[in-house]
């Protein structure tokens, strides 16, 4: 059975682009007609992730990387217009597991992954902790008599640790089994639903 997923990825597409899970490949048909197959055996690693933007704090990726190196990402936000997405989660989630399922079958071999990428990561993750330690330089360098205030600081500084440590956990990259069920935790909520 063929699972369809389509959405529009930008404002300069004047279609959506399509792709169809197919019992042997992934076809990718763009706006302008022409595709691209991937055969699921020469699938080498998959990834799903939470991956939020300012616009978009529901979105979820699906990353697919062949022997050949194209790397294949897909997300369940359409474009209605500037600034204007749709969540497509559960027509995502259902063509995710397809996806998923079918690499298991096809690439026994196939690395499975959770999270943020490795460079990506360590990119935010360095970002985060220079963030932080400035802003305790800041609030600590502020004039201030020692008490009531000081401790205030400290208070926040401490009050944000725990958010960081929260972020630090859950985006981490981790490998997953690759089988549908293990890959749950990045995909939407509604992916449970439909095992």
């Amino acid at each position: 059975m063929t699972i369809t997923y389509a959405k529009r990825q930008t404002a300069f597409d004047h279609a959506e682009h399509q792709w169809r899970a197919e019992a042997d490949a992934l076809v990718w048909i763009r706006p302008g007609g022409e595709s691209v197959t991937i055969l699921w055996r020469d699938v080498v690693a998959v990834r799903a992730a939470f991956a939020p933007t300012r616009w978009k704090a529901w979105r979820h990726v699906l990353e697919i990387v062949t022997r050949q190196r194209l790397r294949l990402l897909i997300d369940n936000a359409h474009l209605r217009g500037v600034g204007d997405f749709e969540d497509r989660s559960e027509a995502f989630a259902r063509f995710a597991l397809t996806c998923i399922a079918r690499i298991a079958e096809a690439a026994p071999a196939a690395r499975g992954w959770l999270g943020a990428g490795w460079w990506n990561y360590l990119g935010q993750l360095g970002l985060a902790g220079a963030a932080l330690l400035l802003l305790a330089v800041v609030l600590v360098a502020l004039p201030a008599d020692f008490g009531g205030s000081v401790l205030l600081k400290l208070g926040l500084i401490g009050a944000m640790l725990p958010l960081a440590a929260v972020w630090l956990v859950r985006s981490r990259p981790r490998r997953a089994p690759v089988y549908p069920a293990a890959f749950l935790p990045g995909l939407p909520e509604i992916a449970s639903k439909l095992l």
